[in-house]
C-alpha cells in the first residue's frame, strides 16, 4: 500500500545536459525535460492532490560523473532543510552516473524523509518495489561498467602485440596520423632535435652537461602533449627527460608492453628516428654512468636520514648533498626535484621557497629524539597518547568514511573516463583511457576489500596502534646500542626501525614515529628467530612528533635553516 498517496508533496526538478552544444540550444534537452517533468506533475495532481513544484534546478553543461554541481548541490542543500520532500528526473542518469555517489545521496534523502522519481526508469521510491528496481538497475550499470574495463584491458594487449601506439603521451619527434589510429609519424622538426640529443650526450658523456648543453643552444620541448597524460612538459632539458628520452625503445621501433608482469618487445608500426648502433651506444654509457647505492666508507660524507627528510610545504623528498667550504665537506638535505629541474638552467624557476638544511644540525635532532623514544617510557607512552587522540574518536567510521572517500574518488574517475569514451572522435586512440580505467578498476578493487573487511568486524586503524609493553619490548633489545657510542652504521639502522621520515620546513621539524602493531610484532619475530630478512606487515601508521623552533637545539645553538646557496 502506496502511504504517501495523499501526500502533498514539496517537488524539485533537476535537469542536466552534458554538453555546451545542448545547453546553449533553449529548445532542446535543457526545455524538452522540464516540459516532460511538468507535464508529469500535471497528470497526477489531476487524480489527486500529489503535490507542488517548488523549485527547478538546472546544471546545463556539466558532466554526471561527480557531485560537483552547482545546483544539484543547491537541490540537496534544500533536500536538508527539509523544503523539497520528492525530487523528480526525466531519467537516473541526469542525477547520477555514479552508483556509490547515487546511494549516499538517496540515504541522505529517505533520512530528510525526501522520495525519488524517474520518469524513464518508470519508477518511483514512494515504494518498496520501487526502490528495489532503482537499486537492481544501478547495480547493473555498475557491473556493465566493470565488463566494459575487462573487455577494454584485453583489447589492448591485442593492439599492443600488433605493435601499434595504445595510448599515452606521444614521444617527442613522432606525431599522431589522423585518419590511422594506432600508427604514429615523424615529426621532423622534432625528431631532429632528438638525434641531436643523442649525439650530445655521446659528445658530452654524461646528462647534466648534455642537458646544459642542449639548453644553451636554444633546443625546447614542446609543452602541450599529444595523447593521454594531463601534465605539460616543463619546457627545457633536464637530466630526467633527456635519460627518458634516451632509455626509449620506441626510438628505435620497438614497441614495448606488459603481460601480466612480464616486459615483451615487438615491432613497432612506426618507423625508427634513431639508429640501433647509436641507441646501443648510449644506453652502454648510461650503464656505466648509473649511479649505484655505494655503501657508507671512510671518506663519504654520512647521512644518517637518506631517503628520509620531506618538505613540509610540498611533501618532496630532500635527499641529502654535500659542498666543500672553509671547514671542509659539509652536508644538507635540499629538494630534489626543484634542484635537478634547474640544474641545467641558469636561470633558476624554483616554486616551493626551496629550504637547505645542514645535516651537523637535523641529525644531532632527530638522533636525540630516537634514543628518547627508545629509552624513555614516558616520552614513549606521550607519543602513543598523540596517535591514540587522533584515532580514537569513532574510529571504524573514520576509516569508513576514509575509504569510502578514495572510492568515490575512484569511481568519480572511472565514470569520467568512460563518459570520455564515448564520445571520443573514431580517428583518436582510445588506449591511454582503456589502460588508466584497468589500473582504477584494480585500485577501486582493493580499497573495496579494505571495506568489506571493516563491515565484517575487521580491525581499524585505531585497533592497529601498538600497545606500550610490545613497543618497550622491542625497544628493550636496542636500549643499550643507543645508550653506548654506536658506529654511524648502527645509528643510521637504528633511526630507520623507529621513524618513517623526517618532514623540515622554515622554522620547525616534525619527527614521524612507526606506531603500527604489526610491524612491532613482526620485528620482535625476526629478532627472536635471528633472522636478518624484513618479510611483509601492515602498512604503519605514523603520528607527526611537533618540535618548536626553541626546542630545536644543537648544542647550544637554535636550528636554522639556510636559504638555497647558503649553508
Amino acid at each position: 500500500m502506496n502511504t504517501n498517496k495523499n501526500k502533498q508533496f514539496k517537488i524539485g526538478l533537476y535537469i542536466r545536459v552534458s554538453t555546451e552544444e545542448q545547453a546553449e540550444n533553449p529548445e532542446g534537452s535543457i526545455r524538452n525535460q522540464e516540459d516532460r517533468l511538468r507535464s508529469a506533475v500535471e497528470y497526477k495532481n489531476r487524480y489527486g492532490s500529489f503535490g507542488k513544484i517548488q523549485g527547478v534546478y538546472v546544471d546545463a553543461g556539466i558532466s554526471a560523473k561527480d557531485m560537483k554541481r552547482p545546483q544539484l548541490q543547491e537541490l540537496l542543500k534544500a533536500v536538508r532543510a527539509q523544503e523539497i520532500d520528492l525530487v523528480m528526473v526525466t531519467e537516473l542518469s541526469r542525477l547520477s552516473r555514479n552508483t556509490r555517489d547515487f546511494i549516499d545521496m538517496w540515504d541522505m534523502m529517505r533520512d530528510n524523509g525526501c522520495q525519488f522519481t524517474s520518469l524513464r526508469e518508470d519508477f518511483d521510491t514512494t515504494n518498496a518495489a520501487g526502490e528495489l528496481v532503482l537499486f537492481q538497475l544501478m547495480n547493473l550499470a555498475q557491473f556493465e561498467r566493470r565488463q566494459t574495463s575487462e573487455r577494454v584491458q584485453a583489447n589492448m594487449l591485442a593492439r599492443a602485440a600488433r605493435g601499434l601506439y595504445n595510448g599515452g603521451i606521444v614521444p617527442v619527434g613522432y606525431k599522431l596520423i589522423p585518419d590511422k589510429p594506432g600508427y604514429l609519424e615523424i615529426d621532423e622538426l622534432m625528431a631532429a632535435m632528438v638525434r641531436e640529443a643523442y649525439a650530445a650526450y655521446l659528445r658530452e658523456g654524461c646528462l647534466s652537461k648534455a642537458a646544459l648543453w642542449l639548453n644553451e643552444q636554444g633546443y625546447q620541448l614542446k609543452k602541450q602533449t599529444q595523447g593521454g597524460g594531463n601534465y605539460k612538459r616543463c619546457g627545457h632539458f633536464t637530466t630526467d627527460n633527456l635519460q627518458g628520452m634516451l632509455r626509449l625503445k620506441a626510438y628505435v621501433g620497438i614497441k614495448t608492453y606488459t603481460q601480466k608482469g612480464e616486459t615483451k618487445e615487438v615491432k613497432a608500426v612506426w618507423p625508427p628516428i634513431i639508429d640501433v648502433h647509436t641507441f646501443k651506444r648510449v644506453n652502454k654509457q648510461l650503464d656505466l654512468n648509473k649511479a649505484n647505492y655505494k655503501p657508507y666508507k671512510e671518506g663519504r660524507f654520512p647521512y644518517l636520514l637518506s631517503g628520509m627528510v620531506h618538505c613540509k610545504t610540498c611533501k618532496s623528498m630532500m635527499p641529502g648533498k654535500s659542498a666543500t667550504g672553509s671547514r671542509g665537506k659539509i652536508g644538507y638535505h635540499e629538494h630534489s626535484w626543484n634542484t635537478k629541474r634547474d640544474s641545467t638552467l641558469k636561470t633558476k624557476q624554483f616554486q616551493c621557497n626551496p629550504i637547505r638544511i645542514p645535516s651537523r644540525k637535523l641529525d644531532p635532532l632527530v638522533w636525540e629524539k630516537t634514543v628518547a623514544f627508545v629509552t624513555d617510557p614516558i616520552f614513549m607512552g606521550q607519543v602513543l597518547e598523540k596517535v591514540r587522540k587522533h584515532h580514537g574518536n569513532n574510529p571504524r567510521q573514520k576509516d569508513r568514511e576514509r575509504i569510502n572517500a578514495k572510492i568515490r574518488s575512484i569511481q568519480t574517475q572511472v565514470d569520467a573516463l568512460a563518459e570520455r569514451l564515448s564520445e571520443l572522435p573514431k580517428n583518436v586512440s582510445a588506449g591511454p583511457i582503456y589502460k588508466q580505467m584497468a589500473k582504477l578498476q584494480e585500485v577501486m578493487a582493493e580499497y573495496e576489500n579494505q571495506l568489506k573487511q571493516l563491515q565484517n568486524g575487521g580491525r581499524t586503524t585505531y585497533d592497529r596502534i601498538v600497545g606500550l609493553d610490545t613497543l618497550e619490548s622491542f625497544a628493550r633489545y636496542y636500549k643499550n646500542f643507543v645508550m653506548n657510542n654506536t658506529t654511524f652504521i648502527h645509528r643510521k639502522e637504528l633511526v630507520k626501525k623507529f621513524i618513517s621520515r623526517v618532514e623540515v620546513s622554515e622554522n620547525s621539524v616534525d619527527i614521524h614515529f612507526i606506531a603500527d602493531k604489526d610491524y612491532y610484532r613482526h620485528e620482535l619475530g625476526l629478532l627472536a628467530s635471528r633472522k636478518g630478512a624484513r618479510g611483509p606487515y601492515g602498512r604503519p601508521q605514523f603520528v607527526p612528533l611537533e618540535l618548536s623552533e626553541n626546542s630545536v637545539r644543537d648544542g647550544s645553538s637554535t636550528l636554522t635553516l639556510g636559504a638555497p646557496g647558503r649553508t
